[in-house]
């Protein structure tokens, strides 16, 4: 899913508590995952943090499903190629450049988030499984519902609260 990443190194590990997003991230982050349904879409969240275990999404960096792709040696991706109504899997060489260019607005790397077009909002075992840890996991279903988890280093998930403003 999530390259492990330098920008870490030194930041607190603590899971935030709530992550802020504008209606105009909202809305690119609904459109972008929502529109390759009945397969999850997926896509890198930007921003920064801004104190009191608060995240601040700024960027929605949209990204393709490369779930199967011949390209891409994933392991997990050539027993289940055809199954990307279930799976997602993101190319490396796309989170490096939003990476790279999230340091040159001043942003970094939150996490990951995807689509469930046949379940809930809730991450399945794979999703704790493939995440990085200390990363957010924001998860939105086929109905519209939305939730945002924190993967510990446990792989369990803790919810975070979203606010939309």
């Amino acid at each position: 899913m999530v390259l492990e990443c330098a920008e870490r190194i030194g930041r607190s590990l603590n899971p935030p508590s709530m992550i802020r997003l504008d209606r105009r991230c909202l809305t690119v982050l609904q459109r972008t995952l929502l529109a390759v349904w009945p397969q999850e879409g997926c896509a890198l969240l930007l921003g920064s943090a801004v104190g009191d275990g608060t995240l601040r999404l700024m960027t929605v960096w949209p990204a393709c499903n490369r779930w199967g792709a011949v390209d891409l040696d994933f392991p997990w991706t050539s027993a289940l190629s055809h199954a990307r109504e279930r799976n997602f899997a993101l190319d490396p060489r796309e989170q490096l450049l939003a990476q790279r260019w999230s340091r040159s607005k001043g942003q970094r790397l939150l996490g990951v988030a995807h689509s469930h077009p046949s379940s809930d909002a809730r991450p399945s075992a794979a999703d704790r499984q493939r995440g990085v840890p200390h990363q957010l996991m924001l998860i939105i279903a086929a109905g519209g519902e939305m939730q945002a988890w924190w993967l510990g280093e446990d792989r369990q998930v803790r919810p975070v609260l979203i606010d939309v403003s």
